[in-house]
């Protein structure tokens, strides 16, 4: 098992895209991990005319960002920020995947009622405006907390991976390989774990990144929008107090606006390059090494 995981790493590493997605998704991780041990305290100015909105100083390093409405370091408020973006965002899409991939295998090896029952709820869940629910939802709860949070916006996300799942465990499952198994007397567990999951892999696998940019999008509009209780350093706050202060207009706040936006732009490209990169890996048609 290790040594197949050291195999997977080292085509990921090979891939160019894929190489550029995890350097950017590992550095976004490390800031959120050891950011808030390094930046333990707002860096802040005296607040006056001069200091609020402040351009880029190069002379200071927690200035190079320049300031927010209050005179504080905008640099140590992305990086304290990032703990929740990518803490919520990593949950939210680990539920969604786990649920997808357990209703979308049970659905496929079972079949009949169970089948019926499971795609039934699906598709309930599939015509829902996800949107609306999440914010009616996070409305209701008004937490901060990472693992509810991270519940309310997996809350939908799960079903397209479980039909896609499910379409996969039909193949394989009335494969001649599944039957011998089968005759052979191996348990359910056996077939379900060493022949189905693993051959659905990368395919998890970008399904899971596409959950967590999902997750990412939903908690920094969930924080713009002011459903959630504030958070002066989360991204989607920063970028709805940019708007309100003239950003949209050009004014002293727009570096208040753009920097917190390239964070999130930064971190969804990594995502972005490491799905398409697993992606080239898993299908031979498009791989290019």
């Amino acid at each position: 098992m290790i040594n197949k995981i050291v195999e997977y790493l080292k085509l990921i590493w090979r891939n160019r895209k894929s190489r550029v997605g995890l350097i950017i998704t590992v550095f976004y991780i490390l800031i959120a991990i050891f950011g808030q041990i390094i930046f333990s305290k707002t860096y802040s100015l005296p607040p006056s005319q001069k200091t609020i909105f402040m351009p880029p100083q190069l002379s200071n390093f927690y200035l190079i960002f320049g300031t927010g409405p209050f005179a504080e370091s905008i640099l140590v408020q992305i990086i304290q920020g990032a703990k929740s973006v990518i803490e919520i965002s990593f949950l939210a899409g680990l539920f969604a995947t786990l649920i997808g991939i357990t209703v979308g295998i049970i659905a496929g090896y079972m079949g009949g009622v169970i089948d019926n029952i499971l795609m039934g709820i699906t598709d309930i869940v599939l015509t829902l405006p996800s949107l609306i629910l999440i914010v009616i939802i996070a409305s209701a709860f008004r937490t901060s907390n990472p693992i509810i949070l991270a519940g309310i916006l997996s809350i939908t996300s799960w079903a397209g991976l479980a039909r896609a799942v499910r379409s996969q465990v039909l193949v394989i499952r009335n494969s001649p390989i599944t039957e011998v198994l089968k005759v052979l007397g191996l348990t359910r567990r056996y077939i379900i774990f060493r022949e189905i999951v693993p051959t659905l892999g990368s395919y998890i696998a970008i399904h899971y990144i596409f959950n967590v940019e999902s997750a990412v999008y939903a908690e920094v509009g969930l924080y713009y929008l002011g459903v959630l209780p504030y958070n002066p350093n989360n991204w989607g706050a920063m970028i709805q107090q940019a708007l309100s202060y003239g950003a949209a207009l050009g004014g002293k706040a727009v570096f208040y606006f753009l920097f917190p936006t390239l964070a999130i732009i930064g971190f969804m490209s990594g995502l972005i390059l490491l799905s398409y990169g697993i992606d080239e890996i898993a299908n031979p048609r498009i791989r290019t090494y």
